[in-house]
C-alpha cells in the first residue's frame, strides 16, 4: 500500500476540517504529517518553496461566479494573500500566501457568499469544467451547466467520493465551438444530437480515459453512449464510482481511469456501467461539435437579445486583489454582476447591454485585461511554475509573459496563436492540446543546468483531436524568444494537424467505425436523424448519412485536402468538413465553400429491407 493509500486508510480526508481551528491555533508546527496531506481534501495545499504558507483553491463549478463572491475573493487577497491570485485551466481562483491561522476564516467568509474549498485536490473530483458562456451563447446545443451543478451537488461533501484512487477530471459541456479540452479529461460530456422514434433529441456523448499526466497525454475515446441531460449526473457519478471500486491503487502514476480502461476494454466498462445503473444505454449520437474552437475573449452577442459577454484576457490567469474587486464593480455596473472564468484562465462579464458595451471598453480595467489582445498574447496559459508548484521543475508564469511581450514587438501575422506552458509532465497548462505546446525540463549548457523545454506543435482538442509532435528538445528558456518566433513564422499549425490526421486517421468521437463489408446492408433504422457511418465498399470508402429521413451517401475524404466527411456536422442538406469548415450538398456533391470542388455522390439501391451503396474501386474519390 503506498504513503497516501495509507493516509486514507487512517483517516478520511473531510474529517480534518474539524482540526483546522486547532492547526490555527497551534500554528504550522503543529501539523501532523498525515493532516498536511489530509488538508488538501479542504483545499488546504502546503507548498514547500513557501514554507509556513498554503495555497487555498476555491470550488467554482462550470466558472460561474459573480460579483459578490469575487468582490470578497479580493478583499481575502489583498488582506491574506500578499494582493494577487490566479485563475486556474479548471476555471477557479488559487489563493497564495495563506498563513494557517486565517485558514478558518476564509473558510466562513466563503462560505458566507456560496463558495466553498471542498475536495479540490487529491483523490477527488476537481473542479467540473464547462463552457463558460454556457447558458449564453448562441453556438451552444444546450446549456450544460445545470448538469454541470446537479453534478457537483452530488459528490461535494460526499465520503462516498473522497476515497478515489486518484484524482478526476472531467467536463461537461453543450458547447459546439470546443472551449473546454474534453479530450484531456477522465470523463467527458461533450454536445450530440440522437433520433428517438423519428424525433430528434439533444442530449450527450460519452468520452472517458483521457489524461495528460501519468504517462502522457492520452486522447479521451468515445465509450459508445449516448446520455439525456436528465439523466447526466447520475452517470457520471456511476462512472467515478466505477473507478472508485475498480481502479488500481499501486503505484501512484499508473492509477487514472485511463488504466482501467485500458485493462478492461471499452465495451467492458459499458456493460459494467449499465449493471450499475441498471438500465440499457442508449449508443452514441451524432457528434454537434463544430470543426472550430474559441477562447470566448472579445466582445459577443448573446443568444439574450440586446445583451452581450465581454471576455477579458487576463495573462497567464494572474489577477491582482484590487483587479478582482474593480472586476466585481464593473460586473455589476454594466452587467447583472454575472462573472464566468474560462479554461484559458481569463473572464467574462456577462450580461452586458449593447447600450454599454461602448463605456465598458473604455474602463482603465480594460486597458489591462483587454477584450482585444495580441494574437500572441490571446493565446496564452501558463501552469502554476516552480514558484508554487510541488511538481513543477521549471517557473512558467514570469517567463511566459517576458517571452510573449518579446514575440508581440516582433510577430504581427494577424493569426491568433496557442502557447501554452506547462512546468511539469501533469500538463496543468494544457501543453497537448496547442498549437505549440511547452513542457518544462532542464538541460545542459556549459555544463551547468538550466531550465528548458520540449516543444510540441499541432495539438488540438474537438471532435478530431490531435496529439501535438515534440519537434524540438531541450530548448534553454533564454533562447525561446527566437525559437518561438521561427516557429511561428514559419509553422502552419493546423497543416501540422491534417498531417497527423492523415497519418493516423480517427473516428469522429462517438461515431460509428467503419463497416468493412463488400456490400453492407443499411437499415434506416439504424441511423439517427443527423449521423453519419463510414462504410468501406470494395475499398471505396462512403460516407452515409441520414439527413430529414433521408439516406444519402457521398465521398468519405473532403476533396479539399482530405479530411473524413463521416465525422462532419449536418447542416440542412449540407454535410460539413471537420478539418477546414467545407461544405458538401449531400444531394448534388456541390461545395459551396469553393466551386471548385466536388464530392462524388453515389447511388443506394434496395436490398434485404434496406439499401446497399453501388460503389467499385474504379470510382473516382476525385472532384469532378
Amino acid at each position: 500500500m503506498n504513503k497516501i493509500e495509507q493516509i486514507k486508510v487512517e483517516k478520511d480526508g473531510l474529517d480534518v476540517g474539524a482540526d483546522i481551528p486547532r492547526y490555527a491555533q497551534l500554528g504550522f508546527e503543529a501539523i501532523e504529517e498525515g493532516d498536511l496531506e489530509r488538508l488538501k481534501w479542504w483545499g488546504v495545499f502546503f507548498r514547500r518553496h513557501t514554507p509556513g504558507y498554503f495555497m487555498m483553491r476555491i470550488r467554482i463549478p462550470n466558472g460561474i461566479t459573480n460579483a459578490v463572491q469575487l468582490s470578497a475573493i479580493g478583499g481575502i487577497t489583498d488582506r491574506c494573500g500578499r494582493g494577487f491570485a490566479d485563475i486556474t485551466t479548471r476555471q477557479q481562483v488559487q489563493l497564495r500566501w495563506i498563513r494557517i491561522g486565517d485558514v478558518p476564516a476564509i473558510l466562513d467568509q466563503l462560505r458566507g457568499v456560496g463558495l466553498l474549498t471542498l475536495q479540490t485536490g487529491m483523490d477527488n473530483i476537481r473542479n467540473v469544467v464547462g463552457c463558460p458562456v454556457a447558458g449564453l451563447t448562441p453556438n451552444e446545443l444546450l446549456d450544460a451547466s445545470p448538469v454541470a451543478r446537479a453534478f457537483t451537488e452530488t459528490f461535494v461533501g460526499s465520503r462516498a467520493y473522497t476515497n478515489l484512487p486518484r484524482k478526476f477530471n472531467v467536463t461537461i459541456t453543450g458547447c459546439r465551438e470546443n472551449c473546454t479540452h474534453p479530450e484531456t479529461q477522465d470523463l467527458a460530456l461533450v454536445p450530440a444530437r440522437k433520433s428517438v422514434a423519428g424525433a430528434p433529441v439533444e442530449g450527450f456523448n460519452v468520452l472517458v480515459g483521457g489524461k495528460n499526466g501519468s504517462g502522457g497525454y492520452r486522447v479521451a475515446a468515445p465509450l459508445d453512449v449516448f446520455v439525456r441531460p436528465g439523466e447526466a449526473a447520475e452517470l457520471c457519478s456511476a462512472v467515478v464510482l466505477i473507478f472508485r471500486d475498480h481502479g488500481p491503487r499501486d503505484a501512484r502514476n499508473k492509477v487514472r481511469l485511463a488504466f482501467l480502461l485500458e485493462d478492461w476494454g471499452d465495451a467492458t466498462f459499458r456493460e459494467v456501467l449499465e449493471t450499475r445503473l441498471g438500465r440499457a444505454l442508449e449508443r452514441a449520437g451524432a457528434d454537434a461539435r463544430l470543426p472550430k474552437a474559441t477562447d470566448h475573449v472579445g466582445v459577443f452577442r448573446q443568444k439574450q437579445a440586446t445583451l452581450n459577454s465581454v471576455g477579458l484576457l487576463v495573462p497567464v490567469g494572474r489577477i491582482t486583489g484590487d483587479q478582482l474587486i474593480e472586476l466585481a464593480r464593473l460586473a455589476s455596473s454594466y452587467g447583472t454582476g454575472e462573472v464566468r472564468l474560462t479554461p484559458d484562465q481569463n473572464v467574462i462579464i456577462a450580461n452586458v447591454p449593447d447600450a454599454k458595451v461602448g463605456n465598458l471598453t473604455a474602463e482603465p480595467l480594460l486597458k489591462v485585461l483587454r477584450y482585444d489582445p495580441s494574437e500572441i498574447m490571446r493565446g496564452l496559459v501558463s501552469c502554476t511554475g516552480i514558484e508554487f508548484c510541488n511538481l513543477a521543475v521549471i517557473e512558467t508564469k514570469s517567463r511566459a509573459l517576458a517571452v510573449a511581450r518579446a514575440l508581440e514587438a516582433k510577430v504581427h501575422h494577424g493569426k491568433p496563436v496557442r502557447v501554452h506552458w506547462s512546468g511539469c509532465p501533469a500538463g496543468c497548462g494544457n501543453h497537448t492540446v496547442a498549437d505549440i505546446g511547452l513542457l518544462g525540463t532542464k538541460a545542459k549548457v556549459d555544463g551547468k543546468a538550466v531550465d528548458a523545454v520540449d516543444v510540441f506543435v499541432g495539438g488540438s482538442s474537438g471532435s478530431h483531436a490531435t496529439q501535438g509532435i515534440k519537434l524540438l528538445e531541450n530548448v534553454p528558456c533564454d533562447a525561446l524568444p527566437q525559437v518561438l518566433e521561427g516557429l511561428i513564422r514559419h509553422i502552419d499549425p493546423e497543416k501540422v494537424r491534417r498531417q497527423l490526421r492523415s497519418l493516423s486517421p480517427t473516428p469522429a468521437a462517438g461515431a460509428p467505425t467503419a463497416d468493412t463489408e463488400a456490400t453492407p446492408v443499411i437499415s434506416p433504422d439504424a441511423l439517427a436523424e443527423g449521423a453519419g457511418r463510414l462504410l468501406t465498399v470494395h475499398g471505396v470508402e462512403v460516407a452515409v448519412f441520414r439527413c430529414q429521413n433521408r439516406i444519402h451517401a457521398i465521398q468519405n475524404r473532403c476533396p479539399h485536402e482530405g479530411g473524413a466527411l463521416s465525422g462532419g456536422t449536418l447542416d440542412g442538406g449540407d454535410v460539413i468538413c471537420p478539418l477546414h469548415g467545407y461544405r458538401f450538398n449531400l444531394e448534388t456533391g456541390a461545395c459551396s465553400t469553393d466551386p471548385a470542388l466536388r464530392a462524388k455522390i453515389f447511388a443506394l439501391v434496395p436490398h434485404a429491407g434496406g439499401f446497399t451503396v453501388e460503389a467499385r474501386p474504379d470510382q473516382t474519390h476525385h472532384s469532378a
